[in-house]
C-alpha cells in the first residue's frame, strides 16, 4: 500500500511540474547577430534585445480582404520603426492571395513595454479585432 502511495505522489507531481513548465514563458532569445524574428507562435511571450538590435515581427496576412495588422495604442518607448511591409507567398499574377506582414523595429532604449498589435478592418469601428498579438518587449 505504502508502495502505491510514493508512486501516486511522484506521478502526480511530475504532472504538476509539467503543467507548470508549459505555463512558463521563456524569453526569446536574441542570436548573435543581434536580429530577431517573432511570428504568431511567439504571441504572449517575452522578447529580450539589446540596444540597438533589430526586432522583426512577421506575421500572416491578407490585406485584399481588408484586414490587416496594425499597432494598438502606442508604439513602446524603446523601439522605432525601421520598416513595414508585406511579403507575398503567392506566385506571380496570383490575384487575392495572402502573405506576411513584416514589421521591422530597432531597440533604441532600455526598459520593458508592451507591442500590442491587432488584425482588423480599417473602416470598421467597434469591431472586435479578428486577432492579436501581443509581446512584452524588455531592452537592457
Amino acid at each position: 500500500m505504502r508502495m502505491r502511495t510514493q508512486i501516486f505522489a511522484v506521478v502526480a507531481l511530475v504532472s504538476c511540474l509539467a503543467l507548470v513548465a508549459g505555463c512558463v514563458q521563456a524569453p526569446i532569445p536574441t542570436p548573435a547577430d543581434g536580429a530577431v524574428r517573432a511570428d504568431e507562435a511567439a504571441d504572449g511571450t517575452i522578447v529580450e534585445l539589446t540596444r540597438g538590435a533589430k526586432f522583426v515581427v512577421a506575421l500572416k496576412a491578407n490585406p485584399t480582404t481588408g484586414y490587416d495588422w496594425k499597432v494598438i495604442g502606442e508604439l513602446p518607448s524603446q523601439l522605432s520603426v525601421v520598416g513595414d511591409s508585406l511579403e507575398s507567398t503567392a506566385p506571380a499574377g496570383v490575384v487575392g492571395a495572402g502573405g506576411t506582414r513584416v514589421f521591422t523595429y530597432r531597440a533604441e532604449a532600455a526598459g520593458t513595454g508592451a507591442l500590442d498589435l491587432a488584425y482588423v478592418r480599417a473602416w470598421e469601428t467597434g469591431v472586435p479585432p479578428e486577432r492579436t498579438f501581443r509581446l512584452t518587449v524588455v531592452v537592457k
